[in-house]
C-alpha cells in the first residue's frame, strides 16, 4: 500500500510539474531575470568598451606628442632618453589600464550573477508550493 501512495504521489507531482511548464505566466517569470541580467551585463560591457576606446584615444594622442617631441630632439641622447620614458610610461598606463578592465569585467560578471539569486529563490519557493499543493 506504502508503494501505491508513493507512486500517485509521483504521478501528480509529475502532473503538476508538466502543467507548470506549460503555464504561460511561468514561463514568463524564468524569463524576466534572463532580460534583466543581460541588460546588465550589456550595460557594463559598454561601460568596458567606452573605457578601451577612451584609452586608445588618450594612448594615440600621446604617442603623437611624443613622436614630436623626439622629432624636435636636438641630440641622439636625447631622443632616446624620451623613447625611453615614454616606454615606461606606457607600459605603467596598460598595467593600469589593465586593472581597470579587469575590475570592469568582474563586476560586469557579479552583476549579472547578483540579477539570478532573487529569480532562483522565487522559482525554490514557487517549486516548493507547487509540490505542497500537488501533494495536498
Amino acid at each position: 500500500m506504502a508503494k501505491t501512495q508513493a507512486a500517485e504521489m509521483r504521478v501528480k507531482r509529475g502532473e503538476a510539474q508538466i502543467t507548470a511548464a506549460f503555464d504561460p505566466s511561468q514561463a514568463l517569470h524564468g524569463i524576466e531575470p534572463i532580460f534583466q541580467a543581460s541588460n546588465k551585463w550589456l550595460e557594463t560591457w559598454m561601460a568596458v568598451s567606452s573605457e578601451i576606446l577612451e584609452f586608445s584615444r588618450a594612448r594615440l594622442d600621446r604617442t603623437l606628442e611624443m613622436s614630436k617631441a623626439i622629432a624636435r630632439s636636438s641630440s641622439l641622447d636625447e631622443a632616446i632618453e624620451l623613447q625611453a620614458d615614454h616606454a615606461r610610461t606606457t607600459v605603467r598606463e596598460y598595467f593600469s589600464e589593465a586593472g581597470k578592465i579587469a575590475d570592469l569585467s568582474t563586476r560586469a560578471l557579479l552583476d549579472s550573477f547578483s540579477v539570478w539569486q532573487p529569480a532562483a529563490r522565487e522559482a525554490t519557493r514557487r517549486a516548493t508550493t507547487t509540490t505542497a499543493a500537488a501533494a495536498e
